[in-house]
C-alpha cells in the first residue's frame, strides 16, 4: 500500500509553515491503516520550499512494485494501484503537461500524484477507486490518498497545531443512513472532497485548483445481429485480456476469491484465456449456493480450489462473530468513516506478495445500478435514480433530506432523457468510485490485489457498450462461451440469466437452458445472514451505542424513528442498524483511541 499527500503554498513564494510538514508525519500514523513501523517515508521538496510530495509504503523492495517517489527531469511522481505497462505508462506520466493527458489512456487501477519547482497535480482513473481527496485552507492546497491526511494537514495549517482535533460535516454524512456509503463527492471531513472520476487537479503556489475532467466514451448502438454482438464482445474480451497481463507477470498462481456469482466466473474466465495459472477460495457453508457453484466452476477448470467454511458453534446452532464495536471499529479506521459496518474488510497483516484477485466492479458490465432493476419505464428508471438519493428518508431529519434533494436535483435532469445512462454512471462514479474504495485500500496493505474490471482501458470499453444490452447479461455469458465455454453451462446462483429469464435464445438451446436452472439456497444456514437475522442480545449492544451517540447525530438522524427502529429486531431496513451504528461510532470519536479487547458475540441460527 502506497499512500501520498501533495502540498503547495497558496502564496507565491512562500515556504510551506513547518507545522504542516510535522503534522503530515504524525497524521500518517492516524490515517493510515498500517502500522506506523512498516511503513517506510520518503518526501521531495521543490528548492523554494514552496511545494512537496510526500510517500509513505510498507511495500517490500521488489522488481513488480514500483518505488514510491520516482523522480525525472526535475520532476517526481508516485501513484496507487498499478499501471498496465509500469515502465513505459511512468515515463508517459512524467513527461506530459497534463497528467490527466496521459492517464485517459492507460490501463490499470490507479490515482497518480505528480510534483515539480512550480506546480502539483493529481489524476484519477475513470474507474477512481484508488482515490483523490483535496482540501484548500490557512493558506495551503493539500491533496492525497487518504481523506483523514488530507483532512489532519489541512486542520494543521488552520489552528497551527501538529496533532489538530478532527473537524466531522456531520451534514455530509446523510448519504451513509440510506446505503452505507457516499453518493456524492463529499467526505466526513469538513472542507475534504474527493476528485471525479477521469479527472486531474492542478495547483501551483499562489494559483486556484484547477480540474479537468476528461469526456465519457461515446456509447455507440446496440449490435444487431449475433455476428455483430461477437465483434463487439470480442474487443470488450481484448481489453480484459491485456488487464490481466499484470497478474501474469508475477510468474506464480493468482489467488481468485470465487463464488457461484456471475462475476468472479466472468474473472475465472478471462485468467483461463490469458493464461494465468490460478487458484480459487471460496467462503461460506456447506449448503451455500456460493460454495456448491464455485466448487463445480473449480472442478470444470481444474484447478484447486479451497473452501473457507462459515464458523459455528460446536452444537451448530449458532454462529460466533466479532464485537460489533470492534468491526465498526476496524472499518472506520480503514475506510475512514465512509463505509457502513454491515462490510467487512480486511485487516492489516504482514505483507504477502501471493497476486490477489475478485469479482469485484464486474456490475459495471452488467448496466450499473440497472442490473437488478426491473421496471425499466422511464418512470421506472427515474424513480431509481430518486431512490439512489433519497431512500430511507424516514430515517433522517428534514435538513439532511433537503441536501439530498439538492444532490439529486443535480442529476434528475440527466435521467429524464438518459434514465439507463444515469443509472450505470451512478454505480460507476459512487456505488464503485466510493464504495469499493475502503476494501480495495484493504486489501493493497496486504499485498498485491489486481483488478481487471476497474481497469482505465475495460472501464472505457464498456462504457461504450449501450447500458440496457448490457444489463440483460448477454455480454457477461458471451464472454465466459467465448473465453471459457467449459463453465458456460453451470447454473447461475439466485436466478436465471436476465436475457433468457422465460426461454432460451434458440429453439435447440431448450435442454440446455434447462441444466442452467438457478441454484436457490435451500438449506438450513444456504441463506442465513447473521447480519439481518441476530437476537435480542446482539440488537441491545447495538443500541446501546447509538442512544448514547453524542447528540450530533441526531442532527442527520431522525431520533424517535431510530429509537423505534432500534427497539426490536427489525424485519425491514436491516442495513440501516449498521449504518446508523457505524455513524455513532465514528461520532464518538473512539475510533481515534486505542482498540480495546472485546470478547465475541455468539448469534444463534434460526
Amino acid at each position: 500500500m502506497r499512500s501520498y499527500l501533495a502540498v503547495t503554498a497558496s502564496s507565491p513564494g512562500s515556504r510551506l509553515p513547518e507545522v504542516v510538514l510535522e503534522a503530515a508525519a504524525a497524521a500518517a500514523a492516524d490515517s493510515i491503516p498500517v502500522p506506523p513501523e512498516h511503513l517506510e517515508f520518503a518526501r521531495w521538496i521543490s528548492a523554494d520550499g514552496s511545494v512537496a510530495l510526500l510517500s509513505w509504503s510498507n511495500e517490500p523492495r521488489h522488481e513488480l512494485l514500483p518505488r514510491p517517489l520516482i523522480e525525472r527531469g526535475g520532476r517526481v511522481l508516485g501513484y496507487c494501484g498499478y499501471l498496465g505497462e509500469p515502465a513505459e505508462d511512468e515515463r508517459k506520466l512524467l513527461d506530459c503537461d497534463r497528467l490527466g493527458d496521459a492517464a485517459e489512456s492507460l490501463g490499470g487501477c490507479f490515482s497518480v500524484f505528480r510534483a515539480d519547482e512550480r506546480e502539483v497535480q493529481a489524476a484519477t482513473s475513470i474507474a477512481r477507486v484508488c482515490p483523490v481527496y483535496h482540501a484548500e485552507a490557512g493558506g495551503v492546497f493539500v491533496a492525497g490518498s487518504r481523506a483523514l491526511l488530507v483532512h489532519l494537514v489541512a486542520r494543521a495549517a488552520v489552528t497551527n497545531r501538529v496533532r489538530p482535533p478532527v473537524d466531522l460535516d456531520t451534514m455530509a454524512l446523510q448519504p451513509m443512513v440510506r446505503h452505507g456509503f457516499f453518493t456524492n463527492d463529499e467526505t466526513p471531513f469538513a472542507g475534504v472532497r474527493a476528485l471525479p472520476a477521469a479527472s486531474t487537479i492542478t495547483v501551483r503556489p499562489g494559483g486556484r485548483p484547477d480540474i479537468v475532467t476528461a469526456p465519457l466514451p461515446e456509447v455507440l448502438p446496440a449490435p444487431t445481429g449475433a455476428r455483430a454482438a461477437r465483434e463487439r464482445v470480442g474487443r470488450l474480451a481484448e481489453a480484459l485480456i491485456k488487464a490481466a497481463a499484470p497478474l501474469a507477470r508475477h510468474g506464480e498462481p493468482v489467488n481468485l476469491a470465487l463464488s457461484g456469482g456471475r462475476d468472479s466466473r466472468v474473472m475465472a474466465s478471462i485468467l483461463r484465456a490469458a493464461k494465468v495459472p490460478m487458484t480459487a477460495t471460496t467462503h461460506g457453508f456447506a449448503d451455500d449456493p456460493d460454495v456448491i457453484l464455485a466448487t463445480e466452476i473449480a472442478r470444470r477448470l481444474g484447478i484447486e480450489h479451497k473452501v473457507a467454511r462459515t464458523a459455528t458453534a460446536e452444537n451448530q446452532a449458532s454462529v460466533d462473530v466479532a464485537h460489533p464495536f470492534l468491526r465498526a471499529y476496524d472499518i472506520i479506521r480503514t475506510c475512514e468513516g465512509m463505509t457502513s459496518a454491515y462490510e467487512r474488510v480486511n485487516n492489516w497483516a504482514p505483507y504477502d506478495l501471493t497476486p490477489k484477485t475478485s469479482g469485484s466492479g464486474g456490475e459495471t458490465l452488467r448496466g450499473g445500478f440497472l442490473y437488478d432493476q426491473k421496471d425499466t419505464s422511464p418512470a421506472g428508471l427515474r424513480k431509481r435514480v430518486e431512490s439512489i438519493f433519497k431512500s430511507g428518508s424516514a430515517f433522517l431529519t428534514p435538513e439532511a433530506n433537503a441536501r439530498a434533494a439538492e444532490l439529486h436535483g443535480e442529476w434528475a435532469e440527466r435521467a429524464e432523457n438518459d434514465g439507463a445512462g444515469v443509472l450505470d454512471l451512478l454505480y460507476l462514479f459512487y456505488r464503485s468510485g466510493r464504495w469499493i474504495v475502503g476494501s480495495h485500500t484493504a486489501t493493497l496493505m496486504n499485498g498485491p490485489f489486481y483488478h481487471p474490471f476497474f481497469d482505465n482501458r475495460v472501464v472505457r470499453e464498456a462504457l461504450a457498450l449501450p447500458a440496457a444490452w448490457r444489463a440483460d447479461e448477454e455480454v457477461v455469458f458471451r464472454l465466459i462461451e467465448t473465453l471459457a465455454p467449459e463453465i458456460a453451462r453451470v447454473p447461475p446462483e439466485g436466478k436465471r440469466w436476465r436475457f433468457e429469464a422465460d426461454s432460451p435464445r434458440r429453439l435447440l438451446e431448450w435442454p440446455a437452458w434447462r441444466r442452467r436452472a438457478a441454484v436457490l439456497p435451500v438449506g438450513r444456514t444456504s441463506g442465513f445472514n447473521w447480519r439481518k437475522s441476530y437476537d435480542e442480545n446482539f440488537l441491545a449492544i447495538l443500541r446501546d451505542q447509538v442512544l448514547n451517540a453524542p447528540p450530533e447525530l441526531f442532527d442527520i438522524v431522525d431520533e424517535r424513528k431510530a429509537k423505534e427502529h432500534f427497539a426490536t429486531v427489525p424485519k425491514g431496513w436491516a442495513n440501516q442498524i449498521w449504518h446508523i451504528y457505524t455513524l455513532a461510532v465514528l461520532l464518538s470519536g473512539e475510533w481515534r483511541e486505542a482498540r480495546p479487547d472485546l470478547p465475541d458475540v455468539t448469534i444463534p441460527i434460526p
